[in-house]
């Protein structure tokens, strides 16, 4: 297989837009596979992917965040990845690319992301939130997911939870809770959860995205499930931080309510 990788390398450095993009295109499939990845890696291939992101054809830039986003999927590779440049030129990307080529950056940025505490910062500092949540508002279905994915992994960090409530992360969010397909709507749930995580002012932006409306409805019909929530709702502090409270468990959680999270919940609305 090295062999295979090695005979791809010289057509993405050398070759013409064409043969750059089929060389992406080659290794993307290729990084489907674990130990692939690491031979990508090993032989080099990194570096020229990232200067096709950078400097490719249309094509070829979207070629490459393909390529790129399976190379870092739950692989090291995504430290390599960011030492050779590749997070702003997929930020980028995010912002003048095609339809297709917006959501593949944002895959990628979401994968680079993913567990990754280093990355979130640079992320950020690449400028990456404002496109991503601009994605999620007037983007493809498929653009909104991945956008969602992405801030669902960027918002694990404390810092990033404010500065996407300050990009107006929060309205699109609920939104595609509401909207969305059901991937899109699950990393939405995601991302609302990690933003309201420790963070009141980001509690009563959900409240207030989705409406008092919907507590009340979460009190009469709402379904959630047991898991932590119930001590999240119970040491809620002031009404607003308890009215959202209330919120994220009838956006996020639709199953069977038990009685006592509706009683507490009525309780907290009186």
């Amino acid at each position: 297989m090295a062999y295979v990788i090695a005979f791809y390398l010289p057509a993405l450095r050398e070759g013409d837009d064409a043969a750059k993009a089929a060389a992406a295109e080659a290794l993307r499939n290729l990084a489907w596979d674990d130990a692939n990845k690491v031979l990508i890696a090993e032989a080099g291939g990194i570096p020229p992917l990232v200067d096709l992101l950078r400097d490719g054809s249309a094509e070829g830039k979207e070629c490459a965040a393909e390529a790129l986003r399976n190379l870092a999927w739950d692989n090291a590779n995504k430290v390599l990845i960011a030492e050779a440049g590749g997070i702003p030129p997929l930020v980028e990307l995010l912002r003048d690319g095609s339809t297709e080529a917006k959501a593949e950056a944002a895959k990628a940025l979401s994968s680079l992301a993913r567990g990754d505490d280093a990355n979130l910062v640079l992320i950020v500092e690449a400028g990456g939130i404002a496109p991503l949540v601009a994605l999620l508002r007037d983007g493809s279905a498929e653009a909104k997911e991945e956008a969602a994915s992405a801030l669902h992994n960027l918002a694990i960090n404390d810092a990033n939870r404010v500065l996407i409530a300050e990009a107006g992360g929060i309205p699109p969010l609920v939104d595609l809770v509401r909207d969305g397909s059901g991937r899109g709507g699950l990393q939405a749930v995601w991302a609302l959860r990690h933003l309201a995580h420790d963070n009141d002012a980001n509690k009563v932006a959900i409240a207030r995205a989705v409406g008092f409306d919907a507590v009340v409805e979460f009190v009469q019909h709402g379904s959630v499930t047991v898991d932590g929530d119930y001590t999240a709702v119970a040491h809620a502090g002031p009404t607003a931080e308890r009215e959202a409270a209330c919120v994220l468990l009838r956006a996020c959680l639709p199953r069977a309510i038990p009685d006592e999270i509706a009683i507490a919940a009525a309780a907290f609305l009186m």
